[in-house]
């Protein structure tokens, strides 16, 4: 079985492999450059590349091997110690910042990308590889006139009058008074830190928090196409959002009407590769879905419950990316996909039935730990009685990551490259 789920989880992340995505969407042909149906020339053209997210080296190692020395300035953004030992040329320059709350290095970021597209002209042609990590990985603020806008507007979809309310209370718990603070300033990392902690703890959607980071930023919601100006950007777009929303994705640095943005990789291939291994394996493979969301710890025992109830040789396969409602001053360790593989080891339990669960963030990082994710079985829970430890009290304390730890059941892949959001692979063997 051990075998098995290697196999699966490594063909989850190779059909996503963001080195490949560029080379599978774009050729270089003398001076054209073909993307499917469509051809422009590259004469006489200053082509700029800017790579964000956590799968941003490979991105942009395919396009410096795709375009070579026709490439003016290269810009590589990614996670804390996800560079490795990537080389670029000379006119390449790479960064490292903080995810998934921003930091000065993020601001450092964004003020980079500001300067690179600041001379652009109607000769300017900008790549932009965009993954996940994105958001925080670059910030750009604008002034807190914008954030006062945001928090008096009329409520909307995405915007709350919930979500105001907790805006304000998190700026109030960091003593920033809107009331006095000059709003021609720019809002300050301290807030934007706290503004994306509680937002990340709340339980919400993907698509609502980046709709807030969206709104506060010069270079999200379209921002980054603005600043090209006259220029062309062609947006190419690793999806880590439900449904591939480019409005959502990155916050929205390439939704602009004056960009071309192209999907190169998503979620649902990931899952399609995962189907397909496992049908070639003679098990009976089904996607149940894509756009898993929701409390990780009711998604897990409801995956638990539904693949007990199938017959031997079934894969039951969820693509999605599920969310936690953290307490104030929560002290737990883990992550979405930790959460959902002990709610559904906790399930399984009950049922004494052989089937195992397997969680994975592509990004191989699930929330603020090591671990990608988890696999369970149906003596998961004894397992960890005959040690002594508490799964139901891990379950309440958010705090998996160390129960699966003593437990030896984490998945610690290390940095992916890639990032589609989540899978979790449900096996009735």
């Amino acid at each position: 079985m051990n075998n098995l789920i290697s196999r699966l989880i490594n063909t989850a992340l190779s059909a996503v492999d963001p080195y490949n995505a560029i080379q599978n969407h774009l050729q270089l042909n003398g001076d054209n450059l073909v993307i499917g149906d469509r051809i422009i020339n590259l004469a006489d053209k200053d082509i700029r590349c800017i790579a964000v997210g956590k799968g941003s080296v490979p991105m942009a190692r395919s396009i410096n091997t795709i375009f070579g020395d026709k490439i003016s300035q290269g810009l590589v953004i990614t996670k804390y110690d996800h560079l490795d030992d990537t080389k670029f040329p000379a006119n390449w320059e790479c960064m490292e910042s903080a995810h998934p709350v921003p930091d000065e290095r993020s601001l450092a970021a964004g003020d980079r990308i500001w300067q690179l597209l600041a001379d652009c002209t109607e000769q300017t042609l900008v790549l932009a590889c965009i993954s996940g990590g994105a958001s925080a990985l670059v910030v750009a603020p604008r002034n807190w006139s914008v954030l006062i806008e945001l928090l008096t507007n009329p409520l909307t979809t995405e915007v709350s009058q919930s979500t105001q309310q907790l805006i304000q209370s998190t700026l109030s718990s960091q003593s920033i008074d809107l009331a006095t603070i000059n709003p021609d300033g720019k809002i300050s990392l301290t807030a934007l830190q706290a503004i994306s902690t509680a937002l990340l703890g709340s339980g919400l959607s993907i698509e609502k928090i980046n709709a807030v980071r969206s709104r506060i930023d010069r270079l999200k919601g379209g921002g980054l196409v603005e600043r090209v100006g006259k220029g062309k950007v062609i947006g190419l777009i690793l999806s880590d959002v439900i449904s591939d929303p480019i409005v959502s994705i990155a916050s929205g640095l390439t939704n602009h009407p004056n960009a071309d943005n192209i999907l190169v990789g998503n979620n649902f291939q990931s899952c399609q590769a995962v189907a397909k291994l496992a049908s070639e394996l003679g098990y009976s493979p089904q996607i149940i879905t894509t756009e898993l969301d929701g409390e990780a710890q009711i998604r897990g025992a409801e995956i638990a419950r539904e693949i007990v109830t199938k017959p031997a040789k079934t894969v039951l396969i969820y693509g999605g990316e599920t969310t936690v409602n953290l307490p104030d001053n929560c002290t737990g360790k883990g992550g979405r996909n930790q959460e959902l593989g002990l709610a559904a080891a906790i399930e399984l339990a009950k049922h004494h039935i052989p089937a195992w669960v397997i969680t994975l963030a592509t990004d191989g990082t699930d929330g603020p730990t090591d671990a990608a994710g988890v696999t369970v079985n149906e003596t998961t829970i004894d397992r960890s009685l005959a040690l002594g430890l508490d799964p139901q009290s891990a379950l309440d304390r958010h705090d998996a990551y160390p129960f699966f730890q003593k437990l030896g059941n984490l998945h610690l892949i290390g940095a992916t490259g890639t990032n589609v959001a989540d899978i979790s692979i449900a096996i009735r063997p």
